[in-house]
């Protein structure tokens, strides 16, 4: 077995040993961050910059943790500190670019942050070129916005990679005929680009043309062996119910690697050992808990393989998950496990095992809620009259730049099914739309709930119904087997497939997709129709 690496309490102890050590607390902020813990992981790092205030490396992860929390003025205060110290620190320009730009509104401000990111770095991160072209898109055409670009390109760098990030950007913000001739001409200048390749299957892809999106994935496969077109590809062929030869992919190019911690070393992957009498870490997720409440599903398989299953799951989770089946023990990230003999990543089982798909997810409800939560929310629910429904209109706010595949809407939205004769809702939102439902005017008529994941499961089993976007809630309705309406967007993510009002993977959902891009209202007037049948 490979040495474990590092666990929380360790680093705990270490801290309270040793007061003042800045780079323990750091590490410590590091792993809370990973665990979902962002506001102790701020004080984490807030506490290391206090210890070594002249070293730019705190100072700039209290910045990036204040970021994560929405603390604007935070954030500035961390990241300007460190720059004056390290002028030179292209990470930190590039957060201070996100800063102005998601959270202050202030583009011209975010693209000069970009711009000196990319001049310290021009040709190490795309992503910089596609966060300042989308800067430069507020309010602009994206001709004055290639022009500015290009300007601000530093000597020696690739010209190609504004265009790159502008088409990238204008793909993101649903802008398809714009980004399709930059694409193009990306690939006069440099044929064999896999990035505009992607780039070009994305936008047919978005557009439902399948058959183009296919064309240009094998394109993009011929010009070279690049990760992330094989995975883009991977999800593709899932996304057209093609699972043979997604396996087929996945084997091929060596997928489903996990992702070492960077404060301790990885155990032997899984990749179909015999895994009888052995340890497995089944690693569900981390921060977000949609994948962790789906992919725990494959529990099951190894346990029946003969393993000792350990889920590492979001520490909010852990609860709820211990109910499901071939689960042994759950934890979350860095909390101390058993010796491991192996680990594998649930998100990739799907392709890795040679069960038939058919029999891995069309299984039954696999989550329950405890057992007295559920008779106390039950007891409250059932006095309502009529039909009792859960409501989420919002999932994180991270995607609200990407208004064509974005998958949330506004509470306001919902009003049409408020207005239902013999309809209750009921508001299991949390996070930033729960605040857009208490400050309504004039009020929605809806029962605000917000409980944590234990809490929440309970009241989906008492409800008639639950009607959500794509979010964390869908998965967990689905997974205790409720009748669900889930609401997506023109372009949804893969795992809903391709045509289809129905999903494999929870049999009581029912999904309505968006006939045009970026508009809700056709959407809830069919789940209005079918409440009403």
């Amino acid at each position: 077995m490979d040495c474990l690496p590092e666990s929380l309490p360790d680093v705990r102890e270490r801290v309270r040993r040793h007061r003042g050590d800045a780079e323990s607390l750091h590490i410590l902020g590091v792993m809370l961050a990973e665990r979902g813990e962002f506001r102790r992981s701020f004080v984490c790092h807030c506490a290391a910059a206090a210890y070594q205030p002249e070293e730019a490396k705190y100072l700039f992860h209290s910045g990036s943790a204040a970021l994560t929390l929405g603390r604007a003025d935070d954030a500035a205060w961390y990241l300007d500190k460190a720059l004056s110290i390290d002028p030179g620190h292209a990470e930190a320009w590039q957060t201070r670019g996100q800063l102005y730009g998601d959270l202050l509104d202030l583009p011209d401000e975010a693209f000069r942050c970009y711009a000196r990111a990319i001049e310290l770095g021009p040709d190490e991160n795309l992503f910089i070129h596609q966060s300042a072209a989308r800067s430069m898109l507020n309010g602009r055409g994206h001709g004055a916005a290639a022009t500015r670009l290009r300007e601000a390109m530093p000597p020696g760098a690739d010209p190609l990679n504004a265009d790159r990030g502008l088409a990238l950007a204008l793909t993101e913000i649903g802008c398809y005929d714009d980004a399709v001739p930059i694409f193009h001409g990306v690939l006069r200048q440099q044929p064999g680009d896999q990035v505009s390749m992607r780039g070009l299957a994305e936008v047919c892809t978005a557009q439902r043309d399948w058959r183009g999106a296919q064309s240009w994935y094998e394109q993009a496969m011929a010009a070279g062996n690049d990760t992330l077109t094989v995975i883009c590809y991977l999800l593709h062929l899932s996304r057209l119910g093609d699972f043979d030869h997604a396996r087929q992919l996945y084997h091929s190019h060596d997928l489903g690697k996990p992702i070492g911690s960077p404060v301790g070393s990885a155990v032997r992957r899984w990749q179909g050992q015999d895994l009888r009498g052995k340890t497995l870490r089944l690693i569900g997720g981390d921060r977000y808990f949609g994948d962790a409440l789906q992919y725990v599903r494959f529990a099951r398989q190894a346990k029946e393989a003969g393993a000792h299953v350990v889920l590492q799951a979001p520490k909010r989770l852990r609860s709820l998950l211990s109910t499901v089946a071939g689960v042994d023990l759950v934890v979350a990230p860095h909390d101390p496990t058993p010796p491991l003999d192996y680990e594998a990543v649930a998100f990739w089982m799907l392709w890795e095992m040679s069960v038939p798909v058919e029999e891995m997810i069309c299984r039954g409800p696999y989550l329950q809620a405890p057992a007295d939560l559920r008779e106390q929310w039950r007891r409250r629910i059932m006095s309502t009259a009529g039909i009792n429904v859960g409501i989420v209109w919002c999932g994180s706010p991270k995607l609200k730049l990407d208004r064509f595949r974005y998958r949330s809407m506004q509470v306001s939205d919902l009003r049409p099914l408020a207005a239902k004769r013999g309809v209750t809702l009921y508001s299991l939102q949390c996070g930033e739309g729960r605040t857009e439902l208490l400050d309504a005017n004039p009020p929605f008529p809806a029962i605000d709930l917000a409980p944590d994941f234990p809490n929440t499961a309970a009241i989906i089993e008492a409800l008639d119904l639950v009607v959500t976007v794509d979010t964390s809630i869908a998965h967990l309705a689905g997974a205790l087997g409720k009748r669900t309406f889930l609401m997506l967007p023109y372009n949804a993510d893969f795992r809903w497939m391709a045509d289809r009002d129905d999903t494999p993977w929870y049999p009581a959902t029912r999904l309505f997709r968006q006939t045009r891009p970026g508009q809700w209202s056709d959407v809830v007037a069919a789940v209005g129709r079918a409440l009403e049948q």
